[in-house]
């Protein structure tokens, strides 16, 4: 006796997110603005936070370290000072450190924090936006705290210690886990975003930042396929 497969189970909208009639419906482009009221104030505060407070370095504008370092997270301050850093995990997503990462994070938020938000509701994707960072930070920062200076002391750790971590990425890579966590198949999205930040990595980053970016992202789907069950019967 041979199994019967149904080949629309294989086609390419079940590696898609809500393609199987669950979250919120499209209301249209006129009313877009009102179902994505977080991405628009979020890139408004952003860039008005910025550009004050920008200074250019070759060839970006980076955020003025005097005016804002207050606001910003410090791996030490975990254990050196845990009340200032808990204030700055929750500064920080607010703050982008480079005229760079403030574009990548304004394109990452219109690309698939908008769809998030519409599909899913304001509330969950703040729930993940800033969830999703405040846990990277911590899992980034104690992670340090074991492997540096004790285990492993060498200069690519020693620079993530002393910098100043900030900006929306990680939160933004959470919307990601989120977002590949509503596929029926979502191995492909996850190998995708993975892959994607890997190259970023290798091309540009170079640094410390993609274990705040994929701790982020683990976080996100995680939250999502076990505690945001997924929004039923309101879509046409």
């Amino acid at each position: 006796m041979t199994a019967n497969h149904d080949p629309r189970s294989y086609t390419v909208k079940t590696f898609l997110p809500w393609t199987d009639g669950t979250g919120k419906r499209w209301r249209g482009w006129k009313l877009l603005p009102l179902t994505i009221p977080f991405v628009i104030i979020y890139n408004i505060v952003a860039w008005v936070v910025f550009v004050p407070a920008a200074e250019k370095r070759g060839r970006h504008y980076w955020i003025d370290d005097d005016a804002v370092g207050h606001l910003l997270f410090q791996i030490p301050n975990l254990t050196a000072d845990p009340r200032q850093a808990v204030l700055s995990i929750v500064t920080g997503p607010w703050i982008n450190h480079d005229s760079l990462q403030l574009i990548y994070v304004t394109a990452l938020l219109l690309l698939f924090g908008a769809v998030f938000e519409v599909r899913e509701g304001t509330i969950r994707l703040m729930l993940i936006f800033f969830s999703t960072s405040f846990v990277a930070a911590l899992f980034s920062g104690f992670l340090l705290h074991l492997i540096y200076p004790h285990i492993w002391d060498i200069r690519f750790f020693e620079i993530a210690w002393n910098r100043n971590w900030t900006g929306g990425s990680a939160g933004c890579f959470g919307l990601l886990g989120a977002f590949a966590a509503r596929a029926r198949r979502p191995w492909m999205l996850v190998s995708l975003f993975v892959a994607w930040e890997c190259f970023i990595w290798w091309v540009n980053l170079r640094n410390y930042t993609s274990v705040f970016h994929f701790s982020a992202m683990a976080t996100g789907f995680a939250i999502t396929c076990w505690w945001l069950p997924p929004i039923r019967g309101r879509r046409k």
